[in-house]
Order: structure tokens, then sequence, then C-alpha cells
């Protein structure tokens, strides 16, 4: 509709810019004379939809035309000049022409070879659509036009290139793969519409813009990049249409053009869906990389197979619920999900709830909070990196992520089965209720410093942990917080004032295990009312932890502090009191 009246616009501007223009015959063709700037543009001889040129076989269109003593330069082809020349087999443009208009040679079906001289710098939508003559790729320095539709194999573009014409490769079912250089800004609509062979397509990073329905019928897809220069694709047809008075629109028939297909809304129910002819158009799609609009689409309509999807990474724009939902489809299949690159500094609540395959994921780089379920009932999620800027990790943010082996806080990478070594720069302060709630994998846990609290039941049910480190910033730990952590054998709490815990806040928790605490608190901790329970021992107490660390065991041991933690200084070496050398 949108579009349909955008072209009538066109045409009507087109013939305003004309008005002044003298349209003549000279030779076989016809022209439009500005006598102003001395140039001619090559038109229709009747009408530009209908009995065009008939019986015209071969045009050469000269480089100037003189008309009543006046030559004009021939520097473009006007909109559909010889549309629908179906007879016409032969074209000669000269180096003049600066420009080739919309549907300038579609259906000139006879053609069979064309030679595009470099000084045409552009090249208007559809120019060479259905010309199925054409036995050779057609393009020049500026603009890839036309591959043959009997073209199979692989296929490079040449350099140079900064825009790949409406329907390029429309058809061609052999091409198997493509190479576009980076000298590539744009690709019209449907450029890759019907190829059907290809596996995977890399756009350059050097896009700026895709139309409409270009990977359309793309239905061998198995991965796409979508860099994250490209700002948007296609346009939002309808509600606006009418908000703007236009007559020839419906808003009960709004639609949204995507590189894939279009979404429209269904005019009885008013509920989105995806047209008959584009359901089911990437159905072997298993990775992608792209901008938040590819996935902004109705998420009951989503054309991009959740049924198939392994790998996502979100790589520009901001997510919003509607992406959360259209991604949260592909819960059965999904492995991978990056969308570090994103804006966003929250999330929504139960944004990735129940990802269950969902075994890597990597969150926002800016964001301040985890919010409420994000990630819970991820059962296969194996490591987890929380970025520097959280401050608030809310109540069962990983709740039932079972197979967590690796918590890692403030960007350091931390080895399996064990949380990081916390980064100084992490700006954490609160872990939630039930956090990480039945995180069975995980075996060891160091609290980053500036954490203050840690909630009920946050670390309930984590089995298989074996020790811990709590900050100096620590000030509370919630009632059964570590429940059933029936392995934990060893606890160090920097803190030099007890932080306030509950009865049952280490339910099931040996209470014959070594706390260690600085050495100036051990008294602090021996007269708290639930700390005393446990084998309270001072820092200095620490020592042995890292006897197995060094073939010296005569070498010399110093206890350091750097960002709040206790370290051990041995035979040239730093560890942390698991063992584990630091560098």
């Amino acid at each position: 509709m949108k579009k349909q009246l955008l072209l009538f616009l066109f045409a009507i501007v087109a013939s305003v810019g004309t008005m002044f223009a003298e349209k003549v015959q000279i030779g076989d063709l016809y022209y439009n004379l500005n006598a102003t700037e001395k140039t001619a543009e090559v038109t229709y001889e009747l009408y530009y939809n209908g009995n065009n040129y008939k019986g015209l076989t071969t045009a050469n269109i000269p480089a100037s035309v003189t008309y009543e003593g006046t030559t004009y330069s021939v520097t473009s082809i006007g909109n559909s000049a010889f549309y629908g020349c179906s007879s016409l087999t032969s074209l000669t443009i000269p180096n003049s022409v600066t420009s080739i208009g919309v549907s300038a040679f579609s259906g000139c079906s006879g053609l069979t070879s064309v030679t595009i001289p470099n000084s045409v710098t552009s090249i208007g939508n559809s120019a060479f659509y259905g010309c199925y003559g054409l036995t050779s790729s057609v393009y020049n320095a500026h603009v890839f036009v036309y591959m043959p539709k009997s073209y199979s194999g692989a296929y490079t573009i040449p350099d140079g290139i900064a825009s790949i014409a409406e329907y390029a490769f429309s058809g061609c079912s052999g091409l198997t793969s493509v190479t576009i250089p980076n000298s590539v800004t744009s690709i019209g609509g449907y450029a890759f519409d019907g190829c059907s062979s290809l596996t995977s397509i890399e756009f350059p990073a050097s896009l700026e813009y895709f139309d409409e329905g270009v990977i359309n019928g793309c239905t061998g897809l198995v991965s796409i990049k979508i860099p994250s220069s490209v700002l948007s694709s296609g346009e939002y047809y309808g509600a606006e249409c009418v908000n703007n008075g236009w007559n020839d629109c419906d808003e009960s028939y709004m639609y949204r053009t995507t590189i894939a297909g279009n979404v429209r809304r269904n005019s009885d129910s008013g509920l989105p869906y995806i047209h008959e002819g584009y359901r089911n158009n990437l159905p072997n799609l298993k990775i992608v990389e792209a901008p938040v609009w590819f996935f902004d689409v109705p998420e009951d309509s989503w054309a991009f197979c959740p049924k198939s999807l392994e790998k996502v990474i979100v790589n520009r724009g901001e997510l919003n619920d509607n992406v959360f939902g259209v991604i949260s489809r592909s819960y059965k299949t999904l492995k991978s999900l990056n969308v570090e690159a994103v804006s966003n500094t929250t999330l929504t609540d139960e944004a990735f709830k129940d990802n269950y395959n969902l075994t890597e994921l990597i969150l926002p780089a800016n964001l301040t909070s985890v919010s409420y379920m994000a990630v819970a009932g991820c059962k296969n999620l194996k490591a987890i990196t929380i970025p520097a800027s959280v401050e608030v990790i809310e109540a069962s943010a990983f709740e039932d992520c079972r197979s967590i082996q690796s918590i890692t806080f403030g960007g350091a990478a931390g080895a399996p089965g064990r949380a990081a070594a916390p980064a100084a720069s992490s700006q954490l302060k609160k872990i939630g209720n039930w956090a990480f709630y039945n995180a069975h994998e995980l075996q060891h846990l160091d609290i980053p410093e500036g954490v203050e609290e840690i909630g009920d039941g946050a670390f309930y049910g984590c089995t298989y942990l074996e020790d811990m480190v709590l900050p100096s910033s620590i000030r509370s730990i919630g009632d059964n917080c570590f429940a059933l952590c029936g392995k934990l054998a060893k606890i160090i709490c920097n803190a030099t004032t007890p932080p306030a815990i509950q009865a049952k806040t280490f339910y099931d928790v040996n209470r014959l295990i070594p706390v260690y605490v600085p050495d100036e608190s051990v008294a602090s901790y021996e007269s708290d009312e639930y700390w005393q329970e446990f084998d309270i021992q001072g820092a200095s107490d620490l020592e042995d932890a890292v006897n197995y660390t060094t073939d010296n065991p005569a070498a010399a041991v110093t206890k350091v502090m750097r960002d709040g933690q206790v370290l051990i200084m041995r035979g040239g070496k730093m560890y942390n009191l698991q063992g584990v050398e630091v560098r």
C-alpha cells in the first residue's frame, strides 16, 4: 500500500521535474529533452507499462542527440524506458549515461548480454528484473545488477562495488556460496530471493542498509551474519499511512517488511501473522548474528525458525520484551546466546527462563541488575559471567541452573568448578533470595569484595560446594543461604565484624569445619550466637592451605591482602586460599 503510494508520488514528482522538458522522437527512440541543462533522458514510446517499442530489436543509445539545431548529452535512461520490450536483443549504453531508472529494462526477456559503463553510478530497483535471457552477470564498477538464473556454484562479487541491485541473484537456486566485498553498503529488495542452495551468508561490515525480502526463499540457509552497521531492514506499512490521512491504505492490513518476508496484521482478528508465502522461509537456520531488529517481529509469527536455532549473537540495539519472547521461542534448541553488545542495563523478568538446552549465555556488558528469574531453569548452563557493572542479582535469577560449574564475577575468567577470583571493578552489592538455588555443580565460590548482603536460600542446595570466600564487605547472610551444602569443608570470611546469620543459614553443614577470619576478630566470631558453632581460626592459621602448591616445602610463606582478599606468597608465586595460583 504505502510502497505503491510512494511510487505514485514519485511518478508525480518525476512528471513535475520534466514538465519543462520536451518529449521527442529522434531515430528509433524517444527522449525527454531538458533545454536548460542541455541533457536528454531516454524514455518510453507510448506507455510505461505496455506496448513499449513494439518490435524493436536493437537499441544503440547515442552519447548525444541533436534536435532543432541543439545538441543534448544523453545522461540517463528513464523509469520504465524499455519496460516489457521483449523483442529487444541488443543494447548499447554510452559512457555519457550516469543513471538507469526504475524498471528501465524490466521484462526485456530477449536480451542476452548487457554492458553497463562505469559512468553509471545509479541503477533503479528492478531495472533488469525479468531479463531471463541474460547469459552472463551484469555489473559495473559501482553496482551489481544481475546474475543468470542458470548459474551454479560459488561466486565472488568483484571488489569496489557499492551496491547490489534489487533481484540481482533472484532465482539462482544453484548458487552455493557468495562472497560480498567490504565495499558494498546497500542491498536491494529480494536480492537473493530463492537462492535455496545457499547454506551460509555473511554480509560485510561496510553494509548500512537492507531492503525487504533479501533472503526470502533461502530455505537452505544454516547460518547468517548481519553486521551491527545495518541499522534496520524494510519498513512498517499501514498505521502511519492512516495517521497521515492517505486514502488507499487500511490499518487492519498493517505489516512490516523484513529481509525474510512480510509480517502482516489479520484484517479479522487484528493479530499479526506471517503471510502464507513466507512461512517456514528459513527452516534450517541454526546460527544467527544480527542486530536486534532482525528479531523484533511479532512473536507468534516469527519467520526465523525457532524450531532449529542453536546459536544467537545480538550485536547491536536494545532488547525489548518482544525480542526476549521471540528468542525464547527457540528454548528447545538454543544452545548459545550472546547479548554482550546490546545496550540494555536491565533485563525483563524471566527473560531467558527455562531455555533448558542453553549451555552458554553472555549477558549485556552494561547490565546493572540481573532481574527476577532472568535465567532460571536453564538446567544445562555450565558457566555464567556476571558483568562488572551489575549491582544487584535479583531473587531467583539463576534458580535451578543445576549444571553451573563456573561463576565469574566482574569479568575475570574462571576455571571449571570454581567461581573466579573477583575483579576489583565489580559493582555487585547484593545477591538476592534463592539467586543460585540448586546450583549443584559449583564446587568453589569467591564472593566479590563490595557485596554486603546475600539473601535467603541464595546458594541453597549447592551440594558439591567445597569451600568459599566471603568478602570484608559482607554484612548479612540470609536464612538457609547455604543449606544442604553438605560437602562444604572450609569457609574464609574476611569481614572484621561477624556478618549476621540465622539459625538455618548453614543448615546441614558440618559445624566442625574451619572458618578462617581476621586474627583480630576471632573473639568476636567465637562469641557470636551462630558463628561460634564452627571451628573459628585466625587468618594466620592459613599457611598450610598452600603446602601442596610448591615443590619446596621449606619456602617462606607470606600473607598479603589484595582487593580485600587474603593471598599467600610462596616460592615467588601468589596463591589464593584454595591453592590456585593468582597472576
